[in-house]
């Protein structure tokens, strides 16, 4: 039995040991709030680090067209309890595009036509300068593109990374309207700098059609193509029913607005476009820099006209090189390199002039496609067909050697040496590049001395074929590029080509100035001219006369040929006394004037004909 005096006590023991208990229990909740409060304080300086180095990044930047920000300072709001970081910009009182939008949509009025051209030019200079420095905007929208003159637009309220990826941030900041300017793989929080590129390609959409379009209806478009970029063409049919001088943005909207970020251009890529070209130009660009400028009076003409007079520029070399951009954006697409070929066949057919200004981009997008599809015989027989008329100018042939087309010919017509067109083609390219002054690698050249003599083999009853393979082999010729074993049968080749199309003016020049060509080098050929086992080259040679006597050029490479014969001493008389020679007063200027006084002199010294010739 427990005394009074030991249930107090128990009691009291009791009592110290609950007092020790709960002290401790609020020792360690006191400890556990410290280390909670420690790590969200912790988690709020990184986070604050985090968008400290992201908003340094932005003071960072200093662009005619871009809003420059001034300082940043973070501040408490107890009501909600959060960090917030404010950023100070530049103060702009003249309001921001979607007013400009807004007023112009309300009475019908069209954005005038220079204020389009230079916006562009403004804003893609914009793009590619903090996309060369890894920035996005994430936010592209009108409200935050302010107006700082009748034509000039800055790029303004910034997104950072952290609110735009959170998604509980996003819904709550992103305000709904912001989104129809969203590219559509922004819906699932991934930004890179092609989803600026949507939101301008919007905004462009939006300025064009604010006169044919109400406020519901460029909603309406601007949800929908995110599903389905053809809604695009309805919209192209109503402007062209009413105001067209906007149409020269159409085909640039449409590689904006493609829904596939792969199938985007980026701003790098579009100041590639002739067109954007100029409006960085007419903007006064100063991030880009253009490989070409316009003459100042055409400038006078697009600040006086608008987007009507670009029309009045070369717009099939624009043209040309969108079509030759989107063949080389989507390579992988077969369908779109054939008709781009067939579209670009059409344009150079119809306007030589484009073709003397195509540069670099043109060609080497042309060879990428080449390379990319070397089993299509059909779109190969496209391309080397676009191949042989650009190469017709010297400087499209010259950016031919620069993108090392040679090597690829060659290997197309190993391939398809049966197909005539391919082969035609590539052999007018070989001469358009062979008889080039410009130094050519000659170890290519040689290469392709055998390949054009197979072409000649396999083709000799083409015409047409044999024609650009003799000019070819001249060319090779005059270069240096046949090997003594070579010569004799190339001559012999040359003869079957003479014999086996005799009545084609074009092939009987290009055969004698490639035979002339051999014979200068090499007395193998000559030889084997006289002593053919299928009848002496004299005897196809006046007979070529005979039927283009009245012919000057065939007559003149025939002259040219007769001259070469003339060093190889006795064998040259067979030829002065059974080939009637035409007047000289027929024979053209610069010409080998072959016995012009009444004489044909052996160079040698070994034979001097000294009787005159009869010329009728």
């Amino acid at each position: 039995m427990f005394s009074g005096k030991d249930c107090v006590a128990t009691e009291s023991a009791l009592c110290i040991f609950y007092y020790y208990i709960l002290l401790s229990i609020y020792h360690y909740f006191i400890y556990f709030i410290f280390i909670i409060i420690s790590i969200i304080f912790y988690l709020f300086l990184i986070l604050y680090s985090f968008l400290y180095m992201q908003a340094r990044a932005l003071l960072k930047l200093h662009h005619s067209n871009i809003c420059a920000y001034k300082e940043l300072f973070v501040t408490w709001d107890n009501e909600i309890s959060s960090l917030f970081l404010c950023l100070v910009m530049q103060y702009s009182g003249q309001g921001d595009l979607s007013s400009v939008i807004k007023e112009k949509r309300q009475k019908s009025e069209k954005i005038a036509d220079m204020v389009i051209v230079k916006f562009l030019g403004q804003m893609v200079d914009a793009l590619f300068y903090i996309h060369k420095q890894s920035i996005f905007h994430r936010n592209l929208k009108p409200s935050n593109i302010l107006v700082t003159g009748e034509a000039s637009f800055m790029l303004s309220d910034f997104s950072t990374e952290t609110l735009m990826t959170d998604e509980m941030k996003w819904k709550i900041r992103v305000e709904e309207n912001s989104k129809y300017w969203m590219a559509p793989e922004t819906f699932v929080f991934s930004f890179t700098e092609k989803s600026d590129i949507w939101s301008l390609g919007c905004i462009l959409l939006d300025m064009t059609t604010c006169f044919v379009l109400n406020a519901e209806e460029i909603t309406s478009l601007l949800q929908d193509i995110r599903q389905d970029i053809s809604r695009l063409e309805g919209v192209l049919t109503l402007m062209q029913n009413g105001d067209n001088s906007s149409l020269p943005l159409f085909p640039i909207l449409f590689m904006m607005l493609q829904i596939e970020p792969s199938m985007r251009p980026t701003a790098k890529d579009l100041t590639d476009v002739p067109f954007i070209r100029e409006c960085l130009t007419v903007a006064g660009a100063s991030s880009v820099k253009l490989k070409k400028s316009l003459p100042p009076k055409i400038i006078d003409v697009l600040l006086e006209g608008g987007i009507e007079s670009v029309l009045a520029l070369p717009y099939l070399r624009m043209f040309t090189e969108l079509i030759t951009f989107a063949m080389k954006t989507h390579v992988d697409s077969l369908k779109l390199q054939v008709d781009g070929c067939s579209l670009l066949l059409e344009i150079l057919s119809q306007e030589q002039d484009v073709v003397m200004a195509l540069d670099e981009n043109v060609t080497s997008s042309l060879l990428d496609t080449v390379r990319k599809y070397s089993e299509n015989e059909e779109l190969l027989s496209l391309v080397c067909t676009l191949l042989m008329m650009i190469s017709a100018s010297e400087v499209a042939a010259e950016n031919l050697r620069k993108v090392g087309v040679i090597p690829d010919l060659l290997s197309i017509l190993r391939n398809f040496l049966h197909n005539e067109k391919i082969c035609l083609s590539c052999c007018g390219v070989l001469w358009s590049l062979a008889v080039s002054e410009n130094n050519v690698d000659q170890a290519l050249l040689k290469s392709a001395v055998p390949v054009t003599s197979a072409v000649l083999q396999e083709h000799l009853q083409n015409g047409r074929v044999t024609e650009s393979a003799c000019s070819a082999l001249w060319a090779l010729s005059l270069q240096g590029c046949l090997t003594e074993n070579e010569y004799e049968p190339t001559t012999a080749l040359l003869l079957d080509v003479l014999r086996t199309n005799p009545e084609r003016p074009v092939l009987v020049k290009n055969a004698c100035l490639a035979l002339a060509s051999l014979l200068r080098l090499s007395e193998i050929s000559a030889l084997r001219f006289i002593t053919d086992s299928k009848g002496s080259g004299i005897n196809v040679i006046k007979d070529a006369y005979h039927l283009h006597f009245d012919d000057l050029e065939v007559v003149e490479s025939i002259c040219m040929l007769t001259n070469e014969m003339v060093q190889y001493g006795e064998m040259v008389v067979l030829l002065v006394e059974s080939l009637p020679l035409p007047h000289p007063q027929k024979v053209a200027k610069n010409t080998v004037t072959v016995a012009a006084q009444g004489h044909v002199s052996c160079s040698q010294g070994r034979l001097r004909v000294r009787e005159r010739i009869n010329w009728n």
